[in-house]
């Protein structure tokens, strides 16, 4: 499906990685900016979490249309949340990494939950805490490599996968 975005961009990155996964991809990463929203919070986000929103549920549709969804984990997550608190001055929303939100689909996970929950304002964890290890944790878990394993660096010494990390039970 060609659903592209507003601004074209969006669906068209989507659309290029979904066709790179027809032709034997194993991983592709998609990169959205402009959401680095120090200043202007609202307006910017009023404007990019639709285009967003849209691309991602088109390539959602496209793969379960395609019988790939339950092949293809999509991932999206940033590297940090946002402040709950608005900087009256910007009217931005600053780094804050006590909170970070992601959206797993497809790779065989089970869908249409939310995992997790914070106070009231958004700003700290409350209950069902996941790391971003516990994430890369399932993804390995969903391609059947064990996130315990240890592999030998060029130097012949033992890397682990991970440092930390549990499936998240939910997902399988």
């Amino acid at each position: 499906r060609s659903t592209t975005s507003e601004d074209g961009n969006a669906g068209k990155k989507l659309l290029i990685a979904r066709r790179m996964i027809e032709a034997g991809v194993r991983c592709v990463s998609v990169s959205f900016s402009d959401f680095d929203t120090h200043e202007g919070n609202f307006p910017r986000m009023k404007q990019l979490l639709p285009i967003v929103d849209n691309a991602i549920h088109a390539l959602i549709t496209d793969l379960e249309e395609r019988g790939m969804l339950n092949d293809v984990a999509i991932v999206v997550w940033g590297e940090f949340g946002r402040t709950p608190r608005i900087d009256p001055k910007s009217g931005g929303r600053h780094h804050w990494p006590e909170v970070t939100p992601a959206l797993l689909a497809g790779g065989g996970f089970k869908g249409g939950q939310i995992i997790g929950a914070t106070d009231h304002h958004g700003a700290r964890v409350v209950a069902r805490p996941v790391t971003f290890q516990d994430i890369f944790a399932s993804l390995y878990k969903s391609l059947n490599i064990n996130p315990l394993t240890t592999i030998l660096d060029p130097n012949g010494r033992p890397q682990h996968l991970l440092d930390n990390g549990i499936p998240i039970r939910e997902l399988f």
